[in-house]
């Protein structure tokens, strides 16, 4: 659109028109085959439009301007993205590579932390990775702080490599025990801004208000697909899922990850067994809806973690996920909250060997006890 046009717009208010008919018409992304009609997955599907709209509107309006960076949390306790971990604290920032960038901060105490640039957002193909980068890997001073240099030529100490296209980071800080560690603090600058302050652009505003419902249009749609695909395929399974996949959603290289679909009558539950846990950084498992969102764990537990689990005298672990609970025998019990279905992932953090399944069998509630 020119810049004409697009003053034009703004001025007599189509623009606007345009953006609240758009929004309206998004609703007919829940009526979709395959989407469970009770009432529950229909309020929480209209509110999940809801939170897609805030969090596009974060990525492509209030935090849009990668020359006057600043990290934004995309996904957090009432905004959840296809499966959100929620022992995850998640930050964005939106970046270009064509400019410079110097994060500095202190290190916290998550059980593991790393940074990643992606480009490609958009493209048929999904994202890509551009530069990779975890804690292990950087210089940290022994009061917690450090600095780390971004950009698409190579840098002294810690750095992470960008790419010309590179449009976004994503921060990944993974808790053990929530309750007892501290997420890093961070700050990103950038280095060699050619614009002399970041004011809206008037006749960009429409531009980003399209992004802003291409990205809720597009997660939702996508969520959708891979619930229909899971129901067909892996419907209460947990197999290694095509890892290329969910990295080009924006997933992280060092984790494997394990995504499916659950579905329970009233008094079944899926148990699910860890054998022979592998080395990892951490694993961990957790429920969802039928829109991928993580069930609220602010108040229930609805996911478990190799530092919250409780294990067997063999050192395996037994999880069930289950509407009620399964009694004292099984205390790694994932709350559905009432949900009769949705959506579930397994992760496995920078493991040298991941098992190729997590072992599953859907029993009567009445039946597992009896395993005590």
């Amino acid at each position: 659109m020119d810049e004409a046009t697009a003053r034009k717009r703004l001025e007599d208010g189509s623009m606007w028109e345009a953006f609240c008919d758009r929004l309206k018409a998004a609703g007919t992304l829940l009526d979709q085959e395959g989407v469970p009609g009770d009432l529950q997955t229909r309020a929480d599907g209209y509110r999940y439009l809801t939170r897609m709209l805030r969090a596009g509107l974060e990525s492509a309006v209030d935090y849009a301007d990668p020359q006057y960076p600043a990290f934004f949390r995309l996904a957090d306790e009432t905004k959840k993205i296809l499966n959100d971990n929620p022992d995850a604290y998640y930050l964005n920032c939106v970046i270009d590579g064509r400019f410079d960038y110097r994060i500095t901060g202190t290190r916290g105490t998550t059980r593991w932390l790393s940074f990643g640039t992606k480009g490609g957002a958009g493209d048929p193909g999904g994202m890509k990775s551009t530069g990779e980068i975890d804690a292990t890997d950087m210089e940290i001073r022994p009061d917690g702080t450090f600095e780390l240099l971004v950009s698409a030529t190579p840098k002294p100490g810690n750095w992470l490599p960008m790419k010309e296209d590179s449009r976004i980071m994503v921060v990944r800080q993974t808790y053990g025990i929530k309750e007892e560690e501290r997420v890093a603090e961070l700050q990103i600058e950038c280095l060699n801004p050619e614009r002399p302050n970041n004011n809206l652009v008037p006749t960009e505003l429409e531009g980003q208000l399209e992004r802003a419902l291409g990205f809720l249009e597009a997660t939702v749609q996508l969520g959708v697909d891979w619930m229909n695909l899971y129901h067909e395929t892996t419907l209460n399974g947990l197999p290694k899922h095509d890892q290329k996949v969910l990295h080009a959603a924006g997933g992280d290289p060092n984790i494997c990850y394990y995504q499916s679909y659950w579905k329970l009558g009233p008094d079944e539950a899926l148990l699910v067994t860890l054998d022979d846990i592998p080395e990892c950084q951490i694993w961990s498992l957790q429920i969802s809806n039928y829109w991928m969102e993580s069930l609220d764990h602010r108040f229930f537990q609805i996911g478990v973690n190799k530092f919250t689990a409780k294990y067997e005298p063999d050192g395996s672990a037994r999880i069930v996920v289950a509407h009620d609970d399964p009694g004292p025998a099984f205390p790694n019990w994932l709350n559905t909250l009432g949900n009769g279905e949705g959506g579930m992932l397994g992760r496995f953090v920078q493991s040298p060997n991941p098992p190729d399944q997590m072992k599953t069998e859907v029993v009567e509630l009445a039946d597992l006890r009896t395993r005590a």
